[in-house]
This record gives C-alpha cells, sequence and structure tokens, in this order.
C-alpha cells in the first residue's frame, strides 16, 4: 500500500498539468515573438539605390552586365554634390554600342545560334559609390542590393562589361573577385589592375598603362627634351600613369619642373595654382595623364589665362576626347602629341544610333531632350510657356495647343552634329563592342563544349542554363582569340 502510493504521489509529481503545459506554451509564444522582433529590428533593408540604365532580361537563357558613366556629377570641395548631372554624350554612346553588340549577336546564327543574351546596364555616374552600387545590385538579381546572395530564379549571370574608368573598375573588380565573377572593361587602362593577386577575375580590351607610359618616356627622350613638367588626375590611373612615365625619363636623365595633381572635386583655388605653376615654368613640355573630365576645367582656366607656347603630352584618356577638343582650344592644344587607342569601323553601328526611339525609356528620353533642348513631356512643355508668356506678356502656339519647348518625337539625328552620333574616330566604342563579344565568345565555348574535353575537372562541360560564374573566366582564357581581344598573354 506504502509503495502504491508513493509511486502515485511520484508519477503525479513527474506529470505536469494542462496549467502548467498552458503556462510553458504562453511562455514559448512570448519568447519567438520577442525573437522576431528583435530580428525584425536588426536586420532591415537600409537603403534602396536609385540606379538608371536599361534591363531586358525576360526570356534569356545569360544575362550580360554593364556599366558605363553615362552621368556625371560635379562635387565641390566643399562635399555638396550637384542635383544636376551633366550628360555625356560620348558615353551614351558606348552604352548604346553595347546594346548593339548584343542585339547583333541574337541574331546572329554563328555565335551563340541556340542561346539569346539579355541585359542589365547601369549608369555609374562617374563615381565610385554609384559603380559600387551598380555591381552589387547586379550581382543580386533584383533592385534591392543584398551582399553574398542572389535573388529569384532568373537567368545566370555571364560578366559585367565596365566599370569606365580605372578607379572605378578598381572598386568594382575587388567586388567581383571576390565571388570569382568575370570582369570586362573596355577603358580601364591602369598598371595596377594586371595584378591577378588582387583582381583575379579581371579583363580588358584596352592595352595597360605600362606600355602608354613607356612610349611617352620613349617620345621625350627622342626629342631630346630635358626639362618637363607633369600633370595627373588625383586617381589609380593618374597616380600609376604618371609615376612609370617618370620613372623612365628620370633614369635617363631628364629633369622635372614640376609635378601637380588634378583635383577630383571642383576646387577653383587648385586650378588657379596649377595654372600659375604651367604659366610660370620654363618648362615647355608638360606631359598630362587624366580623364578628360578631370581635365576640363584646367583647360577652360588657361585658355582665359591666355597660356601658350607649350607642347602638351597626352594620355589617350583625352588625346582624342570632344570635351577637351572645343572651339579655341588650338591656340592652347595646337600641337599636342598623344598615343590613342586603337581604332575602327563598326558596320551598322551608325544606323542603330541614328534610329532611337526617344519614348523607349527614361535614359534616352533624357538623351533626347538634352540634345534638342527640348522636353518630350506635355504637360511641362505647356508650364513652360505658360511661365513664358507671364512674363513677356505676348501670346504663343499655346493658343493653337502645341506648346513651345515641346519636342516631336520625330526631330532628325543624323541632321545634328554631334559626339553622339560621329563615328569617325571609334576607339573606345570599338573597345566596347569587343568586350561584348569576348563575352559572347567565352559563353559559346562553354555551351558547345565537348564532353571529355573541357576544361574543367575531368575534362568535363558546364551547362550553359546553369554555370558558375569562374567558369565563363576559364573559357575566355582558354582561348587564344579571345585572348588576343582581351590582352591577356597565353603562356
Amino acid at each position: 500500500y506504502l509503495l502504491t502510493k508513493r509511486a502515485r504521489t511520484t508519477d503525479s509529481f513527474l506529470r505536469p498539468n494542462n496549467m502548467e503545459i498552458k503556462r510553458f506554451v504562453f511562455g514559448l509564444c512570448v519568447f519567438f515573438c520577442f525573437y522576431r522582433s528583435v530580428s525584425a529590428s536588426t536586420c532591415k533593408l537600409k537603403a534602396k539605390f536609385n540606379l538608371s540604365g536599361y534591363k531586358n532580361t525576360d526570356k534569356k537563357k545569360v544575362v550580360v552586365g554593364g556599366m558605363f558613366p553615362v552621368h556625371m556629377r560635379i562635387a565641390s570641395s566643399n562635399g555638396n554634390t550637384s542635383n544636376v548631372p551633366v550628360f555625356n554624350f560620348r558615353t551614351f554612346r558606348w552604352t548604346q554600342t553595347m546594346l548593339f553588340a548584343i542585339n547583333e549577336i541574337n541574331t546572329r546564327k554563328d555565335l551563340l545560334p541556340n542561346t539569346e543574351l539579355g541585359y542589365v546596364i547601369y549608369d555609374s555616374c562617374f563615381t565610385i559609390s554609384k559603380a559600387v552600387e551598380g555591381t552589387l545590385t547586379y550581382l543580386t538579381g533584383q533592385d534591392e542590393a543584398v551582399p553574398n546572395y542572389r535573388c529569384g530564379t532568373g537567368a545566370p549571370l555571364a560578366a559585367l562589361v565596365g566599370a569606365g574608368g580605372s578607379d572605378l573598375s578598381i572598386a568594382t573588380a575587388r567586388i567581383m573577385g571576390l565571388y570569382h565573377f568575370p570582369q570586362v572593361s573596355y577603358c580601364s587602362s591602369c598598371s595596377a589592375l594586371e595584378s591577378k593577386f588582387q583582381f583575379p577575375t579581371f579583363l580588358r580590351t584596352i592595352p595597360n598603362d605600362r606600355n602608354q607610359s613607356t612610349a611617352m618616356a620613349q617620345l621625350v627622350l627622342h626629342f631630346g627634351w630635358t626639362w618637363v613638367g607633369t600633370i595627373a588626375a588625383d586617381d589609380d590611373y593618374g597616380k600609376y600613369g604618371i609615376k612609370d612615365f617618370k620613372d623612365q625619363v628620370e633614369e635617363a636623365g631628364v629633369c622635372i619642373s614640376f609635378s601637380e595633381t588634378l583635383p577630383k572635386v571642383s576646387s577653383p583655388q587648385d586650378i588657379q595654382r596649377i595654372v600659375k605653376t604651367v604659366a610660370e615654368s620654363t618648362a615647355k613640355i608638360i606631359v598630362v595623364f587624366s580623364s578628360d573630365v578631370d581635365l576640363s576645367p584646367l583647360i577652360a582656366e588657361l585658355i582665359q589665362h591666355n597660356v601658350t607656347n607649350r607642347t602638351w603630352i597626352a594620355s589617350e584618356a583625352w588625346v582624342t576626347s570632344a570635351l577637351i577638343n572645343q572651339p579655341g582650344v588650338s591656340s592652347l592644344l595646337g600641337g599636342t602629341l598623344g598615343f590613342g587607342v586603337k581604332r575602327a569601323d563598326i558596320p551598322g553601328l551608325q544606323e542603330h544610333l541614328l534610329n532611337l526611339d526617344p519614348y523607349a525609356d527614361l535614359l534616352t528620353e533624357e538623351f533626347w531632350e538634352k540634345l534638342f533642348n527640348c522636353t518630350l513631356n506635355y504637360g511641362k512643355a505647356l508650364s513652360q510657356t505658360k511661365s513664358a508668356m507671364v512674363a513677356n506678356g505676348t501670346l504663343s502656339r499655346t493658343a493653337r495647343s502645341v506648346p513651345d519647348g515641346l519636342c516631336t518625337g520625330k526631330e532628325s539625328l543624323a541632321k545634328m552634329n554631334s559626339t553622339y552620333s560621329d563615328v569617325s574616330q571609334l576607339r573606345i566604342t570599338y573597345s566596347v563592342y569587343k568586350a561584348v563579344y569576348a563575352v559572347a565568345f567565352a559563353l559559346h565555348n562553354l555551351e558547345y563544349c565537348v564532353p571529355g574535353q573541357g576544361p574543367f575537372v575531368g575534362n568535363s562541360c558546364a551547362d550553359i542554363t546553369n554555370f558558375e560564374p569562374w567558369q565563363v573566366s576559364l573559357c575566355a582564357c582558354s582561348s587564344r582569340f579571345i585572348c588576343s581581344m582581351l590582352n591577356v598573354h597565353v603562356t
């Protein structure tokens, strides 16, 4: 009896009653609610990047990324950035060249005949921050960038064509290299990018700046110039390029009169100081390693001060630039020597450039309005016309429901003498064209790989609909033809 009673007592002690179970469940619910609230408060989207560009990925087998500095944001020395970025017609032509190349590849029967390429193209605004934003967004696969994640089940990403200048590509290449993702640059020539340890997946269709620095040094030595000045942009392109040049000429006995650095942000004081240095120096030979964007403020100021009787040695980034070659610069830059990137003709490109639909997308609409100095927005044109009528007290075409300043959408691009439609000097444009084709040939090698003869482990091949980015890089560098396009030396 005692044993039975003790057993019952123990059993009732060990078995929880209904009240205890309810308390336990209630506590568990409180814990999970608290955990979810903490998680929600600590993990949230910080920002949604405002990126402009082109996107066509629906029903595409493979997607190619692109990045171009279509806009240029003007930053001042106080850290403020202009709210009205400058539209660059030359770089917009580069963007259209990528679209042209992809459309051309998609219609070819001998290159990726069973694969239609899509594209995602972003505007880097000639700033590192925007280039990084575009890279993260492209890798994520959606508008909200989530590092280390590929969101969505769309077509696989093949490579990134971009991102513009050397400092932009250095920033993006560090991110792309983390994921072994191929990047093919069309105008990043900085010698620092040759390091495969730092930039393992970076390729380019433009020569390394070491070649240009050597050529500039040999030019100076050839003419027997022994007293020169140097000017470089305050970025990797300028610093590395001018350093390579100075190392070579100083070793040969050339003396450097002055070494100035162009500011990356608008600084009238720095520009005035450089102008004074150039004007007061006895050196008549000046070597400049800079982009056209960074150099243009100095050129304008030198013209204002009527600085002449100088021989300029130009790097490829500005020697053929329409931004520099403006009316009135001949007094300053007449007789300039420089080394240009190889030029070529691209059949069919001009026809593509001249047949744009101004209503196709926001970027093309902005281009149209900037070029023809009008607006495609009827409401905006009407508002501007009414404001002008109030100010002038006159009537206009508004009475006939056609506001002044309204684009018709049928303006002729062919009649406009603009940098955009000028195809006589296709240099960087041709590099863009080659970059897109290099990616296409790599994908072609990947798709038509013969089992047992592939470049991967066990001579295997990859699936064009489900491949890893590093496999595209390997397919690119396994071909001598593609490597010659990418300036990669095969041993």
